[in-house]
């Protein structure tokens, strides 16, 4: 049967019409429009081809149709929107074209390939990887990770002819440039120049913080706080066999959490600051030795307690996994400590601050107690509680804490962000030995806190250098509680002035410690306002600081400190303690700056810079209380010239009887001001002119009253 179209097609009525075999061949079906085709060659990829305001793309080689319904007089205007990759097309016929009563096919767009290049150079200064970012002929930003110095390549490659445009992106202590910032590719290029200077460094040394022996192959984590409050890890190292370290290329930061680890220590994270005026800080971090150390199977339920205090970990069975979330099997190591900063708050990680969970601002707290708890499995992998997990842990209630509370915030230590975070309470409980502790469950292992947050009032005042007179910013000043245990730490203005918080109605210490100077320490007694000091702190660059400090017998232990002997006389060297706290040579004048009757300490000598050559000799003078030094225990802490020195007896001596002092170290200090520590360590007489073996009499140097009578 033959269909009226048929018919119409074969009469010719419709010759004019395109189609009639049953499709259009890019011919138009319609009387008086046209049709505009092109003839694609070499193709290997997509081309986009603009027709007027139209664009066509193709991925085919052969006859492309660019449109069907032009009229005569038409003028159609075509070019090549977008290249393919690594390809260059082309339109080798008429670019602009116009209609008269005909199609047009005689459109040529011809393809080749175009050569590919390489692009790279050289990268110098960095001490961590820097984003390097560049822009293709103007179009959004790839970033590409340079890690190394010397030679690198970008990963992609690019067409001759390619822009491209170089920006190196902020990066945490790096001043980087990129040269050039800009070129075209022509050919394989490796000559860009990527040079970085850094700038922030933080130095310093891990100790035992007992004996201040150094602690090797320790693993030194730096983080500081990023965009959007979040911690970035900035980089871990590895102490020497001096126990030293650096970081570089910290930046200025307000805030950098040093966290240093070894194995039968407790976790200490101590936090440092860097900038524009001080670019460089020097800290001394004290690692904890462990209390308890033992070992249990995964598989079993465990309680680890400490036979020396009311400290406990009770765990169920399997209760760890690895990092990676997988059941942990086999011995698991664990490894408590006892944190009791009765005589040292120092000794806590981080600041004594807390984020307060209504409001979630920092705000201060005292401690009344701390553990920390590490656990391990066979190959010394990190392990934690699984999820769902608790155990139920007990803070021995801190010696010098008064009044602890019945019930307690529970906190944590975040050894990212320095921060206590507050998780869960604990209860005030007494065990079989009458010993008082707070008793809480936990679903994570870290350094744990018993703690109470406190609305803080502030100490107001300003810091100046002593010889100039001149307002110092970026200072360090510190406040340790007395009657407390807490810490404040804050920095000085721009003008000199700070503002530093303390727990209302208490006694606190308070003093410069910074690396560029020190102070002498003031007693500030505060009430329930903000207390304003009447003078400023006068800083000086600080020869040495000495901190004794002690357990809570004996209760009284006292500093002395000799000047050296002069050509005359053996019997004329000054002599700074409880009864002279002050001594004046040569315009110098150095303090006793507390002297502490009732347990734990800390005596507090400043030497702002040493009047004259000689022998200097530190002791301590066991003067009332049971027990001896080597049992309190212990602790003398000095800092000279930046360097910090830990010395405690090493062995035991009846402090009580005949050799009642410890001669601690020996300054020795040329003519030339070249200054020394020298370790004595040894048990002495206290002699009227000396402490030590050429003493030429056995009676005391200046008794002191009959106690309880304060001195």
């Amino acid at each position: 049967m033959i269909t009226v179209k048929q018919m119409l097609c074969y009469t010719g009525v419709l010759v004019a019409l395109s189609g009639c075999g049953g499709s259009d061949d890019g011919k138009n079906t319609e009387a008086g429009l046209y049709t505009l085709s092109a003839a694609v060659s070499g193709l290997s990829g997509t081309v986009t081809i603009g027709v007027n305001n139209d664009n066509i793309s193709t991925s085919q080689n052969g006859v492309v149709n660019l449109g069907n319904k032009f009229k005569s007089g038409n003028q159609v205007s075509l070019s090549i929107k977008q290249q393919p990759a690594n390809q260059r097309c082309s339109i080798t016929s008429a670019a602009t074209v116009t209609f008269s009563n005909a199609n047009i096919n005689n459109i040529t767009v011809a393809c080749e390939n175009i050569p590919s290049f390489v692009v790279g150079g050289t990268a110098t200064g960095l001490l961590r990887p820097v984003s390097l970012q560049y822009q293709v002929n103007g179009a959004a930003a790839d970033t590409v990770l340079i890690n190394e110095q010397n030679a690198f390549t970008l990963s992609d490659r690019f067409a001759a002819g390619t822009t491209l445009t170089f920006n190196v992106q902020n990066s945490i202590g790096h001043n980087c440039s990129v040269t050039p910032e800009q070129l075209t590719i022509n050919n394989d290029i490796n000559d860009l120049a990527l040079n970085c200077s850094t700038f922030g460094e933080v130095q310093g040394r891990v100790t035992a913080y007992g004996s201040g022996q150094p602690v090797n192959n320790a693993q030194v984590t730096a983080y500081v706080i990023g965009d959007s409050d979040t911690p970035v890890l900035l980089q871990q190292v590895t102490t020497d066999d001096a126990g030293r370290f650096s970081i570089g290329a910290v930046g200025y930061q307000q805030r950098i959490i040093m966290q240093a680890a070894s194995t039968g220590y407790a976790t200490r994270s101590d936090i440092a600051r860097t900038s524009e005026d001080n670019p460089e800080t020097n800290m001394s971090i004290a690692l904890l030795a462990a209390d308890t150390v033992t070992t249990f199977d995964a598989s079993t339920a465990a309680v680890i307690t400490d036979p020396s205090s009311a400290m406990q970990v009770a765990i169920p069975a399997a209760a760890f996994v690895t990092s990676d979330g997988q059941p942990a099997s086999g011995a698991i190591s664990a490894a408590l400590t006892n944190i009791d900063a009765s005589s040292d708050p120092a000794i806590m990680p981080g600041y004594y601050l807390a984020t307060n969970p209504q409001t979630g601002n920092e705000q201060a707290i005292e401690s009344f107690g701390a553990i920390n708890a590490q656990f391990t499995d066979a190959s010394g992998r990190a392990l934690q509680l699984a999820s769902g997990v608790t155990a139920a842990i007990r803070i021995p209630v801190a010696a010098r804490a008064t009044n602890p509370p019945a019930s307690i915030p529970l906190l944590h230590f975040n050894q990212q962000t320095g921060i206590w975070d507050v998780e869960g309470e604990a209860t005030l409980q007494t065990d079989e030995l009458n010993r008082r502790y707070y008793q809480g469950n936990v679903t994570h292992f870290s350094t744990w806190n018993a703690d109470v947050l406190f609305d803080a009032v502030n100490i107001l005042g300003c810091v100046f250098e002593s010889e100039s007179a001149v307002r110092l910013s970026n200072v360090r000043i510190i406040a340790d509680g007395t009657n407390y245990i807490g810490r404040s730490v804050t920095y000085s203005n721009s003008d000199g002035s700070f503002s530093i918080a303390v727990r209302p109605n208490s006694q606190v210490l308070l003093s410069v410690r910074d690396s560029d100077g020190q102070s002498n320490t003031r007693i500030i007694n505060v009430g329930s306002t903000d207390y304003d000091l009447a003078n400023c702190l006068a800083v000086s660059p600080g020869t040495m600081t000495v901190s004794l400090t002690w357990g809570n017998n004996p209760r009284d232990l006292d500093t002395h400190f000799l000047g050296p002997r002069t050509e005359n006389s053996i019997d004329d060297r000054f002599r700074i303690y409880f009864g002279n706290k002050e001594e004046t040579v040569n315009n110098i004048t150095m303090y006793l700056d507390r002297d502490d009757t009732t347990s734990y300490g800390p005596e507090v000598l400043t030497v702002p810079e040493f009047p004259v050559a000689g022998t200097y000799r530190y002791a301590v003078h066991h003067y009332s209380g049971n027990g001896t030094v080597f049992q309190s225990p212990t602790r003398v802490e000095a800092r000279v010239l930046g360097e910090t020195y830990i010395f405690s007896p090493s062995v035991d001596e009846n402090t009580d009887g005949a050799l009642d002092s410890w001669v601690v170290f020996d300054v020795v200090v040329t003519a030339e001001g070249n200054i020394s520590v020298v370790p004595v360590n040894a048990y002495k007489r206290q002699g009227r002119e000396d402490i030590g073996d050429n003493a030429s009499s056995a009676a005391a140097f200046s008794l002191k009253p009959t106690l309880p009578t304060d001195k």
